[in-house]
């Protein structure tokens, strides 16, 4: 597996991850700090996404 074929996995994983913490957003999360960590990781995810095709298209 080449490197562009290793950051396109990541990038699918990522998605899957940020796709599950919406829909985890969705559900009742129990208080606000639940709330707030789950937006955080959402943020996370989106970043890393960006980074990862920044880097593609550097490639």
């Amino acid at each position: 597996m080449n490197v562009v074929e290793k950051i396109n996995k990541k990038i699918v994983e990522l998605k899957k991850e940020e796709e599950r913490l919406v829909t985890k957003r969705l559900s009742e999360l129990g208080n606000s700090i639940n709330y707030i960590e789950n937006e955080i990781e959402i943020q996370r995810c989106n970043a890393q996404i960006d980074i990862l095709q920044e880097l593609l298209e550097e490639i």
